[in-house]
């Protein structure tokens, strides 16, 4: 869904089956907040007490309320309630109607311990908070002491033992009235959900098994339990189909199940041979599967170089730019700050770092980075294309612009330019050339592009 298909006039309905807890606000604001933001806090804090005031755990009203209250525009508000969404703290829903009503549910958020033992979440938190130190006393805080009881005797009474008096006919349901009644009751309070986020577009499993031995047992990988862990731990390491078939290998080697302990740790081992121990980056993420710009195979090399964008990370591409080199720790937060602090998508990234990679010496300017960066989250720049078009767009003022300053007339600009805009402009100049010298030309272009074929068939 877009946000167009919501407008300030969209009734909503938000509900919730369990009770948010004052342990439970503490985890939002202490654990959560660091990953949504302060806007999508404030828009999960707002709608939860409102329900909770609300002995039926539900309220009713409209989008306007929520730019009311928090003095947001509608589009900025889409955009954090999808923040909700992707960690598992709302559900939402549609009516299938012409003027569709909203529901979403609140979802409890999780509980420390599970928040701590989850690999995604707390690598993720570890990243934005910035600070080991400020992560240990975040643990520290939310630690609970428990109680060693193997050593001791349990004197605790059972039913049986308490309840003597009670006549058997009270324990038995004695009519049909009766247990329809139960039944009915059974619904009150509903079941209490918490936060679940869905990574099931991260990576297929059938990828994975074809690379698996016969000895190791498939039925394991397909548990939802196991299924979820061996998609977070693809997302946070990046790892290859054949790397995530070893690491499973190795840790089912001499057993039929899974141990989540064993898998975690023989991936953790892996990245730190090839990391050198440090955490993993989100900024390994590709562009996701909403905003990509080529949805099948490619039938121009323009459209090549935008599915080259919306499947490679920005770390990756920064990797390959330097020729295999290790990249830069001050290149890599830039990117990291590009995508977490100005929520531009992966794809959107790679043509940034392209376009400033080739006109600034392969230098990323990390002012300049931010103030491209700025200017294409404010036009809702959100698509390889989009972002490609804008970068050919700016170029051609900004050459304009110099040419008009302190070039004459007819001096062309040498300024380095990525090869997609550079063959925009090259196929400007064609069409405004004379007729012959435009067949001439077009000649050229394909038997320069045929040149090129051969190259990669040769290289492949």
């Amino acid at each position: 869904m877009q946000w167009q298909e919501i407008v300030p006039a969209t009734p909503f309905t938000a509900f919730t089956c369990g009770d948010f807890s004052a342990e439970k606000a503490d985890t939002m604001t202490m654990l959560y907040q660091p990953l949504i933001g302060p806007v999508a806090y404030s828009l999960y804090m707002t709608l939860m007490t409102e329900i909770n005031r609300h002995p039926d755990k539900k309220i009713s009203g409209t989008h306007k309320q929520w730019m009311t209250q928090s003095g947001q525009q509608l589009p900025m508000l889409f955009k954090e309630r999808q923040k909700l969404e992707a960690l598992g703290l709302v559900e939402a829903y549609q009516e299938k109607a012409e003027d569709p009503a909203m529901y979403y549910e609140l979802l409890m958020p999780l509980q420390p311990k599970e928040f701590f033992q989850d690999e995604l979440l707390s690598v993720y938190l570890y990243n934005r908070i910035g600070s080991k130190e400020r992560y240990r006393e975040l643990r520290r805080c939310f630690l609970r002491e428990g109680v060693e009881v193997e050593n001791l005797k349990k004197t605790t009474k059972g039913f049986s033992e308490v309840f003597t008096s009670v006549h058997p006919s009270e324990m038995k349901s004695t009519s049909r009235e009766m247990d329809n009644i139960i039944a009915v009751s059974s619904d009150i309070q509903g079941v209490e959900k918490e936060a679940e986020y869905s990574l099931e577009a991260a990576v297929p499993l059938e990828e994975i098994t074809a690379h698996l031995p016969s000895f190791v047992n498939r039925e394991e990988l397909y548990k939802p339990e196991n299924k979820k862990l061996i998609q977070q731990i693809a997302f946070l390491y990046s790892f290859s189909y054949e790397e995530l078939a070893h690491i499973i290998q190795e840790a089912m080697l001499h057993t039929d199940y899974m141990d989540s302990k064993k898998i975690r740790e023989a991936a953790k081992r892996k990245y730190r041979l090839q990391e050198g121990g440090k955490p993993p980056m989100l900024g390994m993420r590709t562009q996701p599967p909403g905003l990509l710009s080529v949805k099948g195979e490619p039938q121009t090399e323009e459209e090549a170089q935008m599915k080259y964008f919306d499947t490679t990370s920005p770390v990756e591409y920064l990797h390959a730019l330097s020729g295999g080199a290790k990249v830069f720790e001050g290149d890599i937060a830039i990117i990291e700050e590009l995508m977490n602090d100005y929520n531009l998508p992966s794809g959107v990234v790679n043509v940034l770092i392209d376009y400033l990679y080739l006109v600034n010496n392969g230098k990323l300017a990390k002012q300049l980075a931010f103030k491209i960066a700025t200017q294409w989250k404010r036009k809702k720049i959100s698509t390889v294309a989009q972002a490609m078009e804008i970068a050919k767009q700016e170029h051609e003022e900004r050459r304009n612009f110099q040419t008009k300053k302190s070039k004459p007339a007819k001096e062309k600009s040498t300024e380095p330019v990525p090869k997609w805009m550079k063959e925009q402009e090259e196929n400007k100049n064609v069409e405004e050339a004379e007729p012959e010298d435009v067949m001439k030309a077009k000649q050229e272009a394909a038997k320069y592009r045929e040149l090129l074929r051969r190259k990669k068939e040769k290289k492949g």
